[in-house]
């Protein structure tokens, strides 16, 4: 990829990234793996730990218990596989993933209910793996345990998110 542009101001950060060196911890496999599963898994969503040692991001329904749901953290691991692609974002099958069960990150807000402010309940689409700040928790948006640490949130922006309560 050549540089094609130059911004005035660079971006903060990417989807994924860490947002703090506040405690942050890793999910652990009881099979010594944690691979992405047959559709592969997307960085900086959120993600389920299943017990073959697989990482699904979109289940299809919600996962039997919340000790398994985690956070993909962006390390540089997600391949280009789109024909002349610039980016990509998803970790290809049986490629390792780092799911975080704690810390702060930065995330792409996909969707927004009313306008969320800092605080707000950042709430997962298990058949669609897309994040929705400030919304109602139902059977397919589950509440993750994560809030809104960024003062405001709109749709598709980058902002930071935390269950450290920083």
């Amino acid at each position: 990829m050549f540089q094609n542009q130059v911004y005035i101001t660079p971006a903060q950060a990417n989807p994924g990234d860490f947002a703090s060196s506040n405690p942050m911890d890793y999910k652990i496999s009881s099979t010594g793996k944690m691979v992405a599963d047959s559709s592969g898994v997307k960085v900086g969503q959120f993600a389920v730990l299943n017990s073959d040692g697989t990482v699904t991001s979109v289940p299809g329904s919600a996962p039997s218990t919340l000790t398994r749901l985690g956070f993909v953290h962006r390390e540089n691991n997600a391949q280009i596989t789109t024909f002349l692609a610039e980016s990509g974002y998803t970790i290809q099958v049986g490629q390792p993933v780092a799911l975080f069960g704690r810390g702060d990150f930065w995330v792409n807000a996909d969707a927004i209910t009313s306008s969320p402010t800092r605080g707000a309940v950042v709430c997962w689409d298990t058949t669609t793996g897309l994040i929705n700040i400030g919304a109602t928790p139902t059977a397919t948006l589950i509440d993750t345990g994560y809030k809104l640490l960024s003062e405001t949130a709109s749709a598709n922006a980058t902002v930071i998110i935390s269950n450290t309560y920083a």
